[in-house]
């Protein structure tokens, strides 16, 4: 289990810089971009202990690399086909031979990752920590301090963390402390913004967004009480989300709503249907369309505030289970985070930031 504590991070290094726009601009469709962190304890820049575990890294993914009657071919992290040290994405290169594409940048950063996580706790623990090589965060928060308007008291100060796409997370938060949790969920679904310091998804600053841009297309949100409209049936709230977010779907959007029912096994021990109304739904249903109301926009992350407050222990493990299994999509990996006060539902997730 990783756990994680509200500190200034040494990771605040991986803000992009030009090297970033510079990949922005070359990169061809279907690349992704990546920060390579190299950086030692000492300051010295003549120690190239990073260099070697990236090189070894690299050779290692290069080895174990899918094979082509799978579809894909080898690729090589340290090679100037994929990637330079100066943080540039190339393109994929297709293979002459097979006709198929070389795995992009993403999956050799999810190897090297892998690899350097693997080494933490072990007697590499200050090399793997030196050398990180990895694609951008889906959720990242930079020394951010927010105030009080009126008395200027801090109510969050220097908070720093990151979330990774294809990743879940429990948020922990002191469960006597309302004002910090409520400033905490306005702060990462971007209804409010920090006194200073910086939130960004993936390469794009909170700032830079519009409240349809964030919440209409890349953020999906459950609340307890503002997930569903009770006035409307289940299929007319996962409509309304979708043509409220202002997107172009492929299919109709009642058939893709009839689709997340489904998908979130909606109504599956009850006599709930499509047509029944949000506001006449056991606790467990409500549950289940609030989970497909935030997939209705099909987001890259969803921020879910006390999910299962109002379920029994049972129930709410199958929910969270429910929940935890929306990171792999079809086009996507996603991001799943919880924003709780409780220690038996963070115990549930492999990574906790613990923000107490």
């Amino acid at each position: 289990m990783t756990e994680h504590h509200d500190s200034k991070d040494t990771d605040s290094k991986d803000t992009p810089t030009t090297s970033q726009e510079n990949a922005s601009e070359n990169a061809a469709p279907n690349t992704f971009n990546y920060v390579v962190d190299y950086w030692d304890d000492e300051g010295s820049a003549s120690n190239d202990s990073s260099d070697a575990v990236i090189e070894a890294l690299s050779a290692t993914v290069d080895a174990n690399a899918t094979d082509p009657t799978d579809g894909d071919t080898d690729a090589t992290a340290g090679s100037g086909d994929t990637a330079n040290e100066s943080g540039e994405t190339a393109p994929a290169h297709p293979n002459e031979n097979a006709g198929v594409t070389v795995p992009d940048v993403v999956q050799v950063a999810d190897h090297l990752d892998s690899s350097l996580q693997a080494e933490e706790d072990g007697e590499d623990a200050a090399l793997a920590g030196s050398s990180i090589f990895r694609a951008y965060p889906m959720l990242s928060l930079h020394d951010v301090t927010v105030s009080d308007p009126k008395t200027k008291e801090h109510i969050w100060q220097h908070l720093t963390f990151r979330c990774e796409a294809g990743e879940c997370y429990a948020i922990v938060v002191d469960a006597h402390d309302t004002r910090r949790h409520a400033t905490l969920l306005a702060l990462i679904s971007g209804f409010i913004a920090p006194s200073s310091g910086e939130i960004m998804t993936k390469t794009t600053p909170y700032e830079d967004m519009d409240a349809e841009q964030l919440r209409g297309h890349r953020l999906g949100m459950i609340t307890p009480q503002f997930s569903l409209r009770g006035d409307l049936n289940a299929v007319e709230n996962l409509t309304y989300v979708m043509n409220a977010s202002g997107q172009m779907f492929m299919k109709p959007v009642k058939e893709l709503a009839q689709d997340l029912l489904v998908r979130t096994r909606f109504g599956e021990n009850t006599k709930a249907d499509e047509s029944t109304l949000a506001g006449e739904l056991d606790p467990v249903d409500a549950a289940r369309l609030s989970i497909a109301r935030a997939l209705a926009i099909d987001p890259d992350y969803i921020i879910a505030d006390d999910l299962t407050v109002n379920l029994n222990e049972t129930d709410a493990k199958q929910i969270l289970n429910l929940l935890k299994a929306q990171v792999s999509a079809p086009n996507k990996q996603r991001t799943m985070i919880v924003v709780t006060a409780s220690e038996q539902i963070a115990k549930q997730f492999d990574n906790i930031i613990d923000l107490r």
